[in-house]
């Protein structure tokens, strides 16, 4: 017996692929965005700055690449976001949310704890990029603690 690609699908099932679609587009985007950033910074920076060591002083972009790197920024990292909790299920946004504050609670923790370490002596001097990982690794913890516990 030949079926028709689609005669036996049901609308819950026709929104769960469009939903997969669209959420492969969506990370498409957000791939491309984020390659493009990365690409741009290494093949247009002037200086001899390294974002991971927190050479920050000696990173140096022409001034339109840096402010076309700040939009693709902004877009990625918090429009994108935004955009995206509306179009997920509502279990998924839960999760994410708890992710997000995760991070944010990383960060007003953490970085208090880390300025005293660094004030007793334990510690390096809190530095931005510290604060960004920070705030990435508690964020993607607490996002799978979500996901595998409740």
């Amino acid at each position: 017996m030949i079926l028709q690609k689609n005669a036996q699908i049901g609308p819950g099932e026709a929104r769960l692929r469009k939903r997969r679609r669209n959420q492969i587009v969506f990370l498409a985007i957000a791939g491309m965005i984020g390659g493009l950033i990365g690409f741009a910074t290494g093949a247009f920076d002037q200086g001899d700055g390294n974002l991971f060591a927190g050479d920050w002083e000696r990173l140096k972009l022409p001034p339109a690449l840096a402010l076309g790197l700040v939009v693709l920024l902004l877009i990625g990292f918090v429009a994108m976001p935004i955009y995206g909790f509306g179009k997920i299920d509502d279990y998924k946004r839960e999760h994410n949310f708890i992710g997000f504050t995760g991070g944010c609670l990383a960060v007003l923790a953490g970085f208090p704890v880390w300025a005293a370490l660094y004030a007793g002596g334990f510690a390096p001097p809190p530095h931005a990029f510290g604060i960004f990982a920070l705030a990435y690794v508690a964020m993607l913890a607490s996002f799978l603690f979500a996901r595998w516990r409740l």
